[in-house]
């Protein structure tokens, strides 16, 4: 057998694993329609709220908010690979922005010839997940997405403080 080095090998793991909510939201929307919504966004609740081993491993910083949100960069790199691509904006000690503008999960969604506004539900609760477990004070809100039709994504990684006086 052919010797494949560790950076093939971790660029085919990670583009299976960002297909994994494309093909569940494929699956679960010719099932159950947009119901399917809700138990796509459970599912990857559950593996969002997963990431604090990972964190942990990389020793990324969970405070304060641009050093999150770098975080929570870092963990959708290593988990779905480096076609996650962005840049933070560092609002204050509170606030961040996170501005993605390139994203494996839209890629693979185009890839099998699906709408992509579905992949939305599926992102957003894992990164509101990732975002809670690995910081309680804090949560993160979408205020552009790709995949519904923006130019980038720009999720808002603020304290829930904060996120409570906007609201």
């Amino acid at each position: 057998m052919k010797e494949t080095s560790a950076e093939i090998r971790w660029q085919i793991a990670s583009k299976s694993a960002s297909s994994l909510p494309v093909l569940y939201t494929i699956i679960l929307r010719d099932y159950f329609g947009e119901e399917s919504d809700r138990i796509a966004e459970e599912v990857w609740c559950h593996a969002g709220s997963g990431v604090s081993e990972l964190a942990t491993g990389l020793d990324l910083a969970t405070d304060p908010a641009d050093r999150l949100a770098s975080g929570l960069l870092e963990i959708l790199q290593t988990l779905f690979g480096t076609e996650f691509r962005g840049e933070i904006l560092d609002l204050s000690s509170d606030r961040a922005v996170l501005l993605i503008n390139r994203c494996p999960f839209l890629l693979r969604s185009v890839e099998f010839g699906r709408p992509t506004p579905a992949i939305f539900h599926p992102c957003m609760a894992f990164c509101v997940s990732a975002t809670e477990t690995l910081n309680g004070d804090y949560s993160v809100r979408f205020i552009r997405a790709m995949c519904m039709g923006d130019k980038n994504c720009e999720l808002r990684v603020a304290s829930k403080e904060y996120l409570d006086k906007c609201s």
